[in-house]
């Protein structure tokens, strides 16, 4: 009787029964390798996160940034008088010119200003032919700014006109609304009265701008 062929076969079945086994350890090693792969890509992901907000400013350094800003300067209000620095009429010498149709108008305002003090050069009608409809124009240069400010207060209503001349001299040019040269009493006091101003390096053009404004430290307004 022959010896039947296919000894081999059961090893042959014990190695198809081992494949599920191993496919199924590699399924779970493969799964364990690519959760680890992900875990660490997404550390990797969070820590350049991290480094890109790094460079934005952390709330210390604009703490520190802050705190290094410099203080604001101190501007404060101190009182002034309005007379301050300005010359003295004996220093002042002025034109007296006529811009009316009145007649006399110049020669007696030249008169009286003479009176106060003031040095008088030319008396005439007005060389500019101007028509001035208010109380007086007083024409100056640079360094007659200071001489007309003066002239103001005598001339209440008067308006400074800069005509850009060499000299200190000023021309008091009288208009329709003139009447007569403010009682020396009136220009005393408006000349001592005080007057708030801004000073130090913080006050900024616009807040002495807006003080000036309130309170005009040197021309007088027509009431007064």
């Amino acid at each position: 009787m022959s010896v039947p062929s296919g000894g081999p076969r059961p090893s042959h079945r014990h190695r198809r029964r081992q494949s599920p086994v191993v496919a199924v350890i590699l399924v779970v090693v493969g799964m364990v390798i690519l959760f680890g792969a992900g875990y660490g890509l997404s550390r990797i992901i969070q820590g350049a996160s991290s480094d890109a907000g790094g460079g934005e400013a952390s709330p210390s350094a604009s703490a520190s940034a802050s705190t290094a800003a410099p203080e604001p300067e101190p501007c404060v209000t101190v009182t002034v008088t309005p007379g301050a620095g300005l010359p003295s009429p004996a220093q002042v010498t002025t034109n007296v010119y006529n811009a009316t149709d009145r007649a006399g108008l110049a020669a007696g305002t030249a008169e009286e200003l003479q009176l106060r003090g003031f040095v008088i050069g030319a008396i005439d009608n007005d060389p500019l032919s101007k028509t001035i409809t208010a109380v007086a124009e007083l024409r100056h240069g640079p360094s007659g700014e200071s001489a007309a400010k003066l002239l103001a207060f005598y001339l209440p209503g008067a308006e400074l006109v800069d005509d850009g001349r060499q000299d200190a001299t000023v021309d008091t040019v009288l208009g329709a609304a003139y009447t007569a040269v403010a009682p020396q009493s009136e220009v005393d006091a408006a000349l001592a009265a005080p007057s708030p101003s801004p000073s130090g390096p913080g006050c900024s053009p616009a807040a002495a701008q807006a003080t000036e404004q309130a309170t005009p430290e040197v021309i007088p307004s027509a009431s007064e």
